[in-house]
């Protein structure tokens, strides 16, 4: 049993929300994501729908977080919207079941006297004449349709103040040790919480109950035909055959739900200590990898408790599971993006919601990026984002500029980490200048110039232009720079327009321009007038060259001067001859990089 519709009408921020839950054409629900800017109202649609199912379980169960009779949202006047005179909310199940909820400003029959009039809705006709607050819940009436929520289903609410105390907190807290779970076994108990704070420990305590389980009920043995003794009779001997049983559907189902969370290949599995010290631990190629299960990030244990909390929610309802995607039920989240990493959200969240196809997730985020994450996992027509306060239906197309930003980031940390790898293996200072064909013409003048000892000292590597060049400036703040376990320089062109500069270790200078050069852009500014000159007659398909032009612009005559400039298909091939033919005096120019190498990196 899915959530079908709600409906609110004045509620804090929202005039008037209409939302019909998305199903796939199977039956299986969509997740809905509700963002919106903070007041709009998000967490106020999830109260509506967590006081709906706090409202079947009271129906259903006498083990509720409230009260017989009483309800979860707070219901008074001060939460009808401004101007407005009464507030309404109904929310409905697949099944037609519902409940439905109205706030007056002023009791009905003085608010019918005073405003003259109703509003247009049924249910009016229920509220008494001297009720302010009307609340009705047809699956009071109702238990069976109220347990079919609860039955091989789960029904969990993770509102935004969840959180887990740190492993390092304390000592008690980090060998605080997993307890087997004690269970009430009498009629209308349901062992269950909708709402879930803190879950770390009776998730802990799950765990150890589910690999007590499989150890002790579900281990397979298998007779096995055996020779003994000199006579070489025939003995019979148990030959351990594996697990089979709920209890290892389960545990395969957990292990699943770490592989994707933590991101592992290969063999892993859990591990419990001694009774003396009963930590639940992840082993992973029969090697101890994590020696607590609940000592890692705040984020992801939060990330595993979620999901962790759905699959024993599920397993308590007495649902059966051969795989993630056998658990049914609802989930919902406030904030689900809440400490997590932007790799978290755009990368694993979406691929662990993917994991419960049949979980119906109502959820509210302020991540772009996990919108996109969510897109790119089960596609654009996979899930269903909605805006507050009004409901608006969005795509997650809508945020794509954040994509860029995140490619930016993820590609500004490789380069640290390409430098950072590349000074660990070789002590030597880097320069980075913008182009393959910068390091060749530099490469042959140090030759000429009887310069290579100067790139002996050095790791010269080519930066893939000039924007490039930037991002690793960028990426860069003081603090990190000056952490650098050695020095380099950013080496750029004449015409780039830059300012020398330094912060830490990071250094950026630019080859000065050789103002009568025929050629004003490019390392081939470098390359003598006369040289130019001489390719033109010889190699004319080097030189592209355009005349001076005179513009007449208000009445004033605009000269512009004549430019010659290498055409960018021949740039290798100008490289292949002036390497090849030029002279120690035709590469006077390029000393002028010896001078920066040796003056930035190599001065004593």
């Amino acid at each position: 049993m899915y959530f079908r519709k709600i409906e609110i009408e004045n509620a804090g921020p929202i005039d008037h929300l209409s939302i019909d839950f998305p199903m796939n054409a199977s039956g299986s629900p969509k997740p809905l994501v509700i963002v919106g800017e903070n007041g709009t109202g998000k967490t106020i649609l999830l109260s509506y729908l967590v006081n709906t199912l706090i409202a079947a379980k009271q129906a259903a169960f006498d083990d509720t977080e409230v009260e017989h009779g009483k309800v979860y949202k707070y219901r008074s006047p001060q939460y009808i919207r401004s101007g407005a005179l009464y507030s309404y909310g109904r929310a409905e199940f697949a099944n037609g079941q519902f409940v439905e909820e109205w706030q007056l400003s002023v009791i009905k029959s003085k608010f019918e006297e005073i405003f003259s009039f109703s509003p247009a809705r049924r249910s009016w006709t229920a509220i008494s004449p001297n009720e302010l607050s009307h609340f009705e819940s047809s699956l009071a009436r109702n238990e069976p349709s109220a347990r079919e929520l609860f039955e091989n289903k789960c029904c969990l609410y993770f509102p935004v103040n969840r959180f887990e105390e740190p492993a390092w907190l304390n000592v008690d807290n980090l060998k605080e040790r997993a307890a087997y779970t004690e269970l009430k076994h009498v009629d209308r108990y349901s062992n269950r919480s909708i709402i879930s704070t803190s879950p770390l420990k009776v998730n802990r305590n799950w765990l150890l109950d589910l690999i007590f389980d499989r150890q002790a009920f579900e281990m397979r043995t298998q007779n096995v035909a055996l020779p003994f003794g000199p006579s070489q009779e025939s003995i019979s001997v148990p030959v351990f055959g594996g697990f089979k049983g709920q209890s290892t559907r389960i545990y395969e189902a957990v292990l699943q739900l770490l592989r994707t969370t933590l991101r592992v290949e290969g063999k892993v599995r859990l591990g419990a200590g001694t009774r003396h010290n009963r930590l639940i631990s992840i082993i992973k190629d029969e090697a101890p990898w994590i020696p607590n299960i609940f000592q890692l990030s705040t984020g992801e244990v939060l990330l595993l408790n979620l999901f962790l909390s759905t699959i024993r929610d599920y397993d308590l309802s007495g649902g059966s599971v051969d795989d993630l995607s056998d658990i049914r039920g609802i989930v919902v989240i406030d904030e689900i993006d809440a400490h997590l990493h932007t790799s978290h959200q755009k990368e694993i969240l979406p691929n662990l919601l993917a994991s419960f196809p049949n979980v119906q997730f109502i959820i509210t985020s302020h991540s772009p990026l996990f919108l996109l994450g969510l897109e790119e996992r089960l596609g654009c027509d996979g899930f269903k984002i909605v805006n507050m306060p009004d409901g608006e239906v969005l795509s997650a197309s809508d945020f794509s500029e954040f994509t860029a930003a995140y490619e930016t980031f993820k590609q500004t940390s490789l380069y640290r980490q390409d430098i950072l790898n590349a000074l660990k293996a070789n002590s030597r200072p880097i320069v980075f200048v913008e182009g393959d064909y910068d390091i060749r013409y530099i490469t042959r003048a140090a030759e000429l110039l009887a310069k290579s000892h100067v790139l002996d000292a050095i790791q010269l590597r080519d930066g893939s232009g000039f924007g490039n060049l930037d991002k690793i400036w960028r990426s860069y703040e003081v603090q990190l720079a000056e952490l650098l376990p050695s020095k380099i320089l950013l080496l750029y062109d004449c015409d780039t327009g830059k300012a020398t500069s330094e912060k830490g270790q990071l250094i950026k200078r630019i080859v000065p321009s050789v103002v009568e050069s025929a050629i004003s852009i490019g390392i081939e500014n470098l390359i003598p007038v006369d040289i130019i000159s001489r390719l033109e007659k010889s190699h004319p398909q080097f030189i592209d060259s355009t005349d001076s032009t005179t513009t007449r612009i208000r009445g004033c005559e605009v000269v512009t001067p004549a430019k010659k400039s290498v055409n960018k298909d021949e740039k290798k091939n100008l490289c292949d001859w002036f390497c090849a033919n030029g002279t120690p005096e035709d590469f006077r120019n390029f000393a002028s990089i010896f001078d920066i190498i040796e003056s930035s990196l190599l001065a004593p």
